[in-house]
């Protein structure tokens, strides 16, 4: 063995044991990917193209929605021997990280399993394992959790025919816990085993359910949305109530992007009857039945629009800092058939804390309940 090989061995055996990854693969050609229903083109009305072009400017990214917005296949891959990182949920190959493990090369490329040294103790499992994993981005949040990690479900649910290994982290938050307990009843094929951010299993067989979420956006297939509504609901046991709320997701409480002046902004809504709500003081089964029941919405960009899932059928009002237009609830809108609307504020702060003009809330809230047409941006 020449010296120049000797210490590329020498390297990739530090390499191992630091679990510093610095290469990639992918495996989206891969022979055993099996598609559930492949992907399709979602078509937009111009005013919906001239927000989405509005959000894409605000972030500095082209884009062309003339065709429209692809949705990414729903699919599964069988893998043989790979190593399995608890720290991110990310999947190792012959040293190389999959990056469809990590979401997409834009992920990988801020994932602790990709060029971050970290000690992991090895495992070596026996057995048929798959997960929906996706630290940190779904660590606490329930966005990630929602329209990354619980979709893939469906695709592991969907392929199901032997007994398999959902690998889950230690720490599982409680929303996290309940809901997926809620979508796996009634599946005795699949059990659940944790692992910590200390851990690397060796894997004989792992089957990787792709992902069906892109960068903002929250759009996800109409089967996939009935399976987590329908699923999550029951498991929660909603009730349906003859008056429905109007609702506004304050973020007060939050470290970053609030209304500025927020108390001129609730008289307004509490003159139309809106109730003022803070999720992070509710249990997630609340904040469920809440949404559940909710005709209108009104929030800053933000965690707890997430929940506008578990709307029956609601219209929402979304309030962004001119300079930071996301198209994230949007695109769930338009998966959900719901009604959207939005109101551009003042430019924000180094908190992106902004002002809204309460007048033009009022004028658009006349709009929306059908008293006057508002002259305001609305698709």
């Amino acid at each position: 063995m020449g010296k120049r090989m000797w210490l590329k061995t020498i390297y990739r055996h530090i390499s191992n044991w630091l679990n510093y990854y610095y290469s990639f693969t992918s495996v989206y050609q891969h022979p055993h990917k099996r598609i559930i229903r492949p992907g399709y083109w979602v078509e937009f009305s111009q005013p919906e193209k001239e927000f989405l072009n509005l959000c894409a400017a605000s972030f500095g990214y082209e884009t062309d929605y003339s065709r429209g917005y692809r949705q990414k296949e729903i699919s599964v891959i069988s893998l043989a021997d790979v190593t399995f990182l608890g720290n991110s949920g990310a999947l190792v190959k012959e040293q190389k990280v999959i990056k469809e493990s990590v979401f997409d090369q834009l992920r990988l490329t801020k994932s602790p399993a990709f060029r971050s040294p970290a000690l992991m103790l090895p495992n070596h499992k026996s057995g048929r394992f798959t997960s929906l994993m996706h630290l940190p981005w779904a660590e606490q949040s329930n966005y990630h959790w929602f329209l990354d990690c619980l979709p893939r479900l469906y695709a592991i649910l969907q392929t199901l025919v032997e007994p398999t290994i959902l690998i889950i982290p230690v720490n599982l938050p409680v929303f996290q816990q309940e809901t997926l307990s809620f979508l796996l009843q009634n599946n005795p094929l699949l059990s659940l085993q944790r692992i910590s951010k200390s851990q690397k299993w060796h894997l004989p067989t792992f089957i990787l359910p792709t992902f069906l979420s892109n960068h903002y956006s929250g759009f996800l297939p109409p089967e996939v949305l009935h399976f987590m509504r329908e699923g999550i609901w029951q498991g929660y046991g909603v009730k349906s109530q003859p008056v429905k709320n109007r609702i506004y997701v304050s973020r007060s409480k939050a470290s970053k992007r609030r209304i500025l002046s927020e108390e001129a902004i609730i008289k307004i809504l509490k003159n139309y009857n809106f109730n003022i709500i803070y999720a992070e003081d509710l249990s997630y089964r609340e904040q469920v039945q809440l949404f559940y029941n909710a005709e209108i919405i009104v929030g800053v960009h933000g965690a707890g629009l997430t929940n506008i899932l578990f709307s029956q059928q609601a219209t929402i009002i979304e309030l962004h800092p001119a300079d930071l237009v996301r198209s994230h609830y949007f695109m769930i809108c338009k998966a959900l058939g719901f009604k959207y609307h939005y109101l551009l504020g003042s430019t924000g702060n180094t908190k992106q804390d902004f002002r809204i003009d309460s007048q033009a809330l009022n004028q658009l809230l006349n709009a929306v309940l059908g008293k006057t047409d508002s002259g305001l941006a609305n698709i």
